[in-house]
């Protein structure tokens, strides 16, 4: 199963779910501390959906509208005039085939397979994706479930985990897991422990989602890049079907401007680099950057931010997850100011943690700002990479470094 926000469905015009394919209407989420004290729980209607069916459904939508779909049918190169994609080649059940384009969208996932393809250039990166910018996924249904289960959707900061409603009365239990299958399975097994109930593990599902900064331009001639592929997840769930979906709609947009217009430059796609950085990339870039300095707290300090009022809140959690902004209420956060230092000077937490969530927080912040001025036009990207790529270095190194210690704790 997955998740989708319900928001979704409206806002990209998709009927909404309903037969076997819609499992559970999910009502809330709930964040909880590592202590199993009292959680933060917010209104948030989630659709836990069977994604076979989902696809099949939205397949048929492009078949309707004139597609065609060749299943089991595996990428292998790419076809070039003049320096511009003009095409693919593909192996399938039907042999070797050549599908020659106008267009060419690379939404094969994380992989990349079309990304990584074509020649690297000063306006394209093709590096193909490392071990250690990816998250391993690690999920088990539970069949019967004796204890305590709460509603909804329920987010555990510490482990990366969550569970939730699975088929039919079975619980999903997952966490997620920088680069190591095994360190998943091992850190699952120890979230589950924290867990007030029970169950049997009825089926148990690995993956693995992106968890790096995009490329800094997802267009080039005759080329522009989708999803997994762009690596466009949420950087605090790691889901990534409605951001996917966010970008998908701008690219349909600008590529259907340029074809109508028989102008498949680089020049020609920019818009969707523009509009898709300085909105939700803009927001994404902070939350990537910013994230392993929070989720890297030990269990202690993020019970301390738990008990203090203003910090983690319903409305920051809902926004979180709709808008993709960390906002808080500027007048309980003042009233939290004097527990907050004095949780600091008794160590509660440590110098270490609010140097590093300083530091993060404001890499993160030059980040957003920088996104949010995205150039207009290819000829300013240069200018542009220059200033970002030196904060990127900053937020990475930190990332990897907190990456590395989860597998030697989890090794």
């Amino acid at each position: 199963p997955f998740h989708m926000e319900e928001t979704a469905f409206e806002k990209f015009g998709i009927p909404l779910p309903g037969g076997d394919e819609l499992l559970h209407r999910l009502e809330t989420i709930t964040m909880w501390p590592p202590s199993a004290g009292r959680g933060v729980q917010a209104r948030l209607v989630t659709l836990d959906m069977d994604k076979p069916a989902f696809m099949r459904r939205l397949i048929s939508y492009a078949r309707a509208a004139g597609a065609e779909v060749l299943e089991e049918t595996e990428f292998t190169g790419l076809l070039m005039e003049r320096g511009y994609p003009v095409g693919v080649r593909a192996r399938g059940p039907q042999g070797e085939i050549e599908a020659r384009c106008r267009l060419v969208v690379d939404a094969s996932g994380i992989g990349g397979a079309v990304r990584t393809s074509l020649p690297a250039s000063p306006w394209f990166e093709n590096d193909p994706l490392d071990d250690l910018d990816t998250l391993v996924v690690y999920m088990e249904s539970w069949g019967d479930v004796k204890g305590e289960v709460n509603p909804g959707v329920n987010s555990y900061l510490h482990f990366q985990g969550w569970y939730a409603p699975s088929y039919g009365d079975q619980i999903i239990v997952g966490v997620g897991m920088p680069a190591s299958v095994e360190g998943a399975r091992k850190r699952q097994q120890a979230f589950a422990a924290t867990l007030p109930f029970t169950g049997e593990a009825r089926k148990s599902t690995t993956g693995r989602v992106p968890y790096r900064r995009p490329p800094f331009s997802l267009v080039e001639n005759g080329l522009m890049v989708v999803g997994d592929a762009a690596f466009m997840n949420k950087p605090f769930s790691g889901e990534g079907v409605s951001s996917a979906f966010t970008a998908c709609a701008i690219a349909a947009e600008v590529a259907t401007d340029a074809l109508s217009r028989d102008d498949l430059t680089r020049e020609s796609l920019w818009p969707y680099n523009q509009r898709y950085f300085r909105d939700q990339g803009a927001k994404f870039a902070f939350l990537t950057a910013a994230m392993p300095a929070v989720a890297s707290l030990s269990p202690p300090e993020i019970d301390f931010l738990f008990s203090l009022p203003g910090i983690i809140t319903e409305e920051g959690t809902r926004a979180l997850n709709l808008e993709y902004e960390l906002k808080s209420d500027a007048a309980s956060v003042t009233k939290s100011l004097p527990a907050l230092l004095k949780g600091i000077a008794a160590r509660k937490l440590q110098p270490e943690s609010v140097a590093g969530i300083a530091k993060l927080g404001a890499i993160a912040g030059a980040l957003k700002k920088l996104y949010a001025t995205y150039p207009e036009h290819p000829a300013d990207f240069g200018a542009w990479v220059k200033k970002a790529r030196p904060l990127w270095e900053r937020a990475d190194r930190a990332r990897h470094d907190y990456f590395r210690r989860l597998l030697r704790e989890w090794a």
